[in-house]
């Protein structure tokens, strides 16, 4: 009876062994398998990444041309924007000039009339620009009403009366001649001095 419980510890044994040796192989294939399918995997990724490389290299020969021309006309604008500069600065100037003249059009007294109007008139660097007008006024009164005025123009500041003179044309009518000089905001210091002194009437 011993005997035959050796054999059969033995068989259970050996059974649990080829157990273990059949689940060890099962592993390995799986590790091998495993492996295989990861090597196969980088093979084919690192092909991919090839391909785009590849195609990558091809797209930068392509472009390249397009490169170059987006560097030279790059080069002509850094070139040109002094000048850009000085027409944006000039457009603005000119839309200023143009707002205080349609001012000057539209809210000028009845009984005042123009005779000259000269922009960009500066004594220091440092302070604003000038516009002098000139005209002349059936009165005093008007000479006011069209200080009042220009105050209320927003692009001008520290309006000022030069001179006020009357002139009789007879008996009866006189005129009034007159100067007036306000300061254009904005124009100080930052700006360079190209206003010009030109004269209009």
């Amino acid at each position: 009876m011993p005997v035959v419980n050796l054999i059969e510890q033995e068989l259970q044994h050996r059974k649990r062994l080829q157990r273990r040796i059949r689940l060890l192989g099962l592993v390995w294939f799986g590790l091998i398998a495993l492996a295989a399918i990861s090597w196969g995997t980088l093979i084919l990724y690192a092909g991919y990444l090839q391909a785009q490389s590849a195609r990558m290299q091809e797209e930068i020969v392509r472009l390249t041309p397009t490169m170059h021309a987006v560097q030279q006309t790059q080069l002509e604008l850094n070139a040109l924007q002094p000048q850009i500069s000085t027409l944006q600065t000039a457009r603005k100037e000119t839309g200023r000039w143009r707002q205080l003249l349609q001012h000057l059009s539209l809210h000028t007294p009845p009984a005042c009339y123009l005779i000259g109007v000269e922009f960009g008139k500066r004594n220091d660097p440092k302070k604003p620009m000038e516009i002098v007008i000139k005209g002349i006024a059936s009165s005093q009164q008007a000479v006011g009403d069209l200080m009042l005025r220009l105050n209320q123009q927003g692009d001008l500041e520290n309006v000022r009366l030069d001179y006020t003179q009357e002139r009789n044309l007879d008996e009866q009518a006189s005129t009034v001649e007159f100067q007036i000089t306000a300061q254009v905001k904005g124009t100080a210091a930052s700006q360079s001095p190209s206003g010009g002194g030109a004269s209009g009437s």
